[in-house]
């Protein structure tokens, strides 16, 4: 009794250190604000072939006014030129001539995509709509699987994960493209899975012992679940991790999304999703099985 009294009072004080955690976040988003890249804003993204050994710092150094940004990507030799929807230059071929003059160095044109304001704009709306429908349709799944106090409890989870998540990429200044969208959308499905865990087990202890409270319940179904959670949570983030590292810039943006949202997911699960549920009311009796009607007749 005494361990789950300790639990009770851990996750009440990680609910603390959350609500601690969103209100900085939402202050890092309104300071820093979210960094939109050429696929929402418009511009033009030229795939080049450089061969050195510099760095893309260094390359980026030698430009002068930044008129353009380089990354590398995945493949060796091979760079990614990005030019805001408002540079003077347009042309491709006049691109890589000032290019090949600042860097001093031969370079060979791939491909070139231009993408402008309006498609960017409609790029992202869709990707906000995307992440709209992803949420309703959690939610009205939730709604139909669990008491609803279970459900909102999940609910506010996802919140935490998605604002939390948002408001690292606003301070570290992630560029906000389709794959950070994409990212947050792998966030919102994995940010649920321990809650739903924890939520069916919390369910049969319920449903198994109606004479608990409901604080030595939750702690029990935590308690069944957490080796599981951080197994689970080890190994996708072990997996993350690699490619956080060795992805390159090119899918820097969707690993961080996905490692902070790994985590907070994690973390959400225990102080947010089992104390939200406590909070609300969540009784025993609501997963007691309904008197028939039939047998209250006299």
């Amino acid at each position: 009794m005494m361990l789950f009294r300790t639990l009770t009072q851990l996750r009440y004080f990680g609910l603390g250190c959350s609500l601690l955690l969103v209100t900085a976040s939402i202050l890092s988003i309104s300071h820093y604000g979210l960094k939109l890249g050429i696929d929402f804003t418009g511009g033009i993204i030229i795939d080049v072939s450089i061969q050195t050994l510099a760095t893309a710092a260094e390359l980026q150094a030698q430009l002068s006014g930044s008129w353009a940004t380089i990354t590398a990507d995945a493949a060796q030799g091979i760079w990614q030129l990005a030019l805001p929807a408002k540079s003077t230059i347009t042309d491709p071929q006049q691109i890589i001539s000032l290019l090949a003059q600042q860097l001093n160095l031969p370079v060979n044109l791939l491909q070139a995509t231009v993408i402008g304001p309006q498609v960017g704009e409609e790029l992202y709306h869709q990707g906000g709509l995307a992440l709209l429908v992803a949420s309703l349709s959690i939610m009205l799944y939730l709604t139909i699987r669990f008491e609803w106090r279970l459900s909102l409890a999940a609910i506010a989870s996802l919140i935490h994960d998605t604002i939390i998540t948002l408001g690292l990429l606003a301070f570290l200044e992630v560029e906000m493209d389709l794959n950070v969208v994409a990212g947050l959308l792998a966030v919102i499905g994995y940010s649920l899975n321990d809650s739903i865990v924890i939520a069916d087990r919390l369910r049969d202890v319920l449903r198994a012992k109606p004479d608990t409270n409901i604080f030595t319940s939750t702690d029990i179904a935590v308690s069944a679940t957490f080796t599981r959670t951080l197994i689970t949570a080890g190994t996708t983030l072990f997996t993350i991790g690699c490619l956080l590292l060795l992805g390159g810039e090119a899918l820097y943006g969707f690993s961080i999304t996905l490692f902070a949202g790994v985590v907070t997911g994690t973390w959400s699960s225990v102080t947010i999703a089992s104390t939200v549920q406590e909070l609300l009311g969540l009784h025993p009796q609501h997963y007691q099985p309904k008197p028939d009607l039939i047998d209250e007749l006299p």
